[in-house]
């Protein structure tokens, strides 16, 4: 509950901080004031801040990851979340804030290596809830749990090995099925590949025609 009450929280949070308030403050002290040129207008807006944006995608993707176990629902609220971000976020970059300069990127650097590092992590972090921390696992092998007289769950003497062995190898059976998964599906899909060497040779015959052109003239 607790879990599900911070995630909650945390998307509400996101979505009144970065749109509404910014909206109602900026409209506010806007009121009253002569239109300004746009040029002028758009120096008085916020930067935008692209590390922020970045930071609580991750920070999502870790709670739908890492503590998919605790809450499978997590998923479907991040669609929901994201449905209505996105469009929050079109708004702040038209309307909020200046304008952002643009950079040239072949890929997300190090938030690339950072998400993938919390996907490999959710493996290990979802066993561990799945075994330990919650009676999921009872319900499948309740031979190996005993209740004490305080009404907490323990693991049966001499048979804990076991329990643990099945945590852990759900673990690498999990980190194995991923590793299939991206060996056998490829990072850039085929027609993608097709289209860029269709648009590669395409340029090259242009190329080569335009240059055979120059020489005859």
């Amino acid at each position: 509950m607790e879990l599900i009450s911070v995630f909650q929280i945390d998307t509400f949070r996101r979505l009144m901080l970065e749109c509404i308030l910014p909206m109602v403050l900026q409209r506010s002290s806007r009121k009253g004031s002569p239109v300004k040129a746009n040029v002028a207008d758009d120096a008085d807006k916020d930067v935008y801040e692209q590390f922020d944006d970045y930071m609580e995608i991750v920070i999502q993707l870790g709670y739908v990851t890492l503590f998919a176990s605790a809450y499978p629902l997590a998923s479907l609220v991040s669609i929901v979340a994201n449905w209505v971000e996105i469009r929050a976020d079109c708004f702040k970059l038209a309307v909020l804030c200046q304008r952002p300069v643009v950079y040239r990127s072949s890929g997300l650097g190090m938030w690339k290596n950072l998400m993938a590092s919390v996907i490999w992590m959710s493996a290990l972090t979802n066993s561990l809830l799945f075994g330990f921390t919650s009676d999921q696992m009872m319900h499948y092998i309740p031979g190996f749990y005993v209740q004490d007289e305080n009404g907490f769950t323990l693991l049966v003497h001499e048979k804990g090995w076991i329990v643990i062995f099945v945590i852990f190898g759900l673990e690498r059976l999990l980190i194995l099925s991923g590793l299939l998964v991206y060996a056998i599906v490829p990072a850039v899909p085929e027609d993608v590949t097709d289209a860029l060497e269709r648009r590669q040779y395409i340029r090259m015959e242009e190329q080569e025609r335009s240059s055979r052109h120059d020489k005859k003239d």
